[in-house]
């Protein structure tokens, strides 16, 4: 899939002719505490930087705070990796004992299985065709937690689900059934808009407009009534140590809810589905499951090797859309020299994954992840596949 590059981009895909690397730690630089999306250790309060030499005397410098700086750590990774003589690029040991540490390993293994499969650059299903199953969940907690700010208790009778995003909600409150009209729109990648109609009175002109959109740190959800007199938000954070939930409502302007909830984590096999397994890759151990509010189940595996002082740990995170039966996966490798607290991010894998009625899975890879080894860029990037 081609895009537009920019210059800096360009000129990290066109190094050729590796001739010194170096990796290093500012100290100081980051302020400690902040948890790190790259998955570093939060109380680390230092910097990795790394400058690359090649060509003619061609050099770049970038830090971990660069945007494009997990680019040029998988463009070098690729290259060390491809080097008839990896000894003849300058390294002092410890640098080159992370880059040999994962020379080999480029792919992550649950890819292995799609390699020699035949792909294809249209999907057999749109993924946009199971919307309103993924975030029907998502409208129905946001319409209750709404309710219960405007002290109108309210529970769920049904959901039915149409095409295109259309769908409906029978809510009962204050003794009364309304079946509530539910639209789901994509406004751009991950980034979602959902419109419940004649809420909160049946043939009122007021309705509830519910925004989402997710990345790989977690989710955003806010909502508004079209006449604004009703405001809230729900942030949830995702890392490998678990979820957590800010909710935040105002009436009229006046704050009149906050809460701040951690989501406990739960064995694997029991709050994930069978159906929903078959999802994930087979041979990841994951450690944990969490079942947040909004209908959304978020599981996490990770995986430790030790060679001397470099620790390599392999992690895979999934958010599970049951009623969707819809998953995004993503993975990726942590190489950490334990002495000098350098830290590389290398293997990064994105896809998203979705049961059809005929049973069979859809695979779908990300075409542009940062961190990507070569094999996943030519082989699987942008395609689909199917199961048998």
């Amino acid at each position: 899939m081609f895009r537009r590059m920019t210059e800096q981009e360009i000129a990290i895909r066109k190094i050729h002719d590796l001739r010194m690397v170096a990796v290093y730690e500012f100290t100081e630089a980051v302020s400690g505490g902040k948890i790190n999306p790259r998955g570093t250790d939060p109380d680390r309060d230092g910097c990795t930087a790394v400058t690359v030499l090649y060509g003619d005397n061609e050099q770049i410098t970038l830090s971990e705070l660069d945007p494009y700086y997990e680019v040029l750590i998988g463009r070098v990774f690729e290259l060390y990796g491809e080097a008839a003589n990896p000894s003849a690029i300058l390294m002092n040991e410890k640098t080159r004992a992370l880059f040999e540490s994962g020379r080999f390993t480029e792919e992550a293994h649950f890819q292995r299985e799609f390699l020699a499969k035949e792909g294809a650059a249209m999907p057999y299903l749109p993924f946009n065709a199971r919307d309103n199953r993924m975030f029907l969940p998502v409208a129905t907690f946001v319409l209750k937690a709404a309710c219960g700010i405007l002290e109108r208790e309210a529970t769920v009778v049904s959901k039915s689900f149409g095409w295109r995003g259309r769908g409906a909600v029978t809510l009962h409150s204050r003794g009364v059934d309304t079946l509530l009209p539910v639209e789901v729109v994509m406004a751009r990648e991950r980034e979602y808009r959902i419109h419940v109609g004649e809420w909160p009175e049946p043939g009122c002109l007021d309705s509830l407009q519910i925004d989402e959109s997710w990345d790989n740190d977690g989710m955003e959800v806010a909502f508004a009534t079209r006449k604004g007199n009703l405001t809230g938000r729900f942030s949830c954070r995702l890392s490998e140590n678990g979820a957590e939930i800010l909710y935040d409502a105002s009436q009229d302007g006046k704050q009149v809810y906050y809460n701040r909830e951690k989501i406990p984590g739960e064995p694997f096999l029991q709050a994930v589905p069978e159906n929903l397994r078959r999802l994930l890759p087979a041979d990841i151990p994951f450690s944990a499951a969490y079942r947040l509010p909004l209908g959304i189940i978020y599981v996490v595996s990770g995986e430790t090797k030790q060679y001397q002082d470099i620790q390599k740990t392999d992690y895979c995170s999934a958010l599970l859309f049951p009623e969707a039966e819809y998953a995004e996966l993503r993975a990726w490798t942590l190489v950490e020299n334990r002495t000098t607290k350098v830290v590389l991010r290398k293997n990064s894998v994105c896809m998203r994954r979705a049961m059809l009625e005929d049973g069979r899975i859809q695979t779908y890879f990300e075409p542009e992840i940062a961190g990507a080894s070569g094999i996943y860029k030519t082989e699987l990037a942008g395609r689909y596949f199917l199961s048998e």
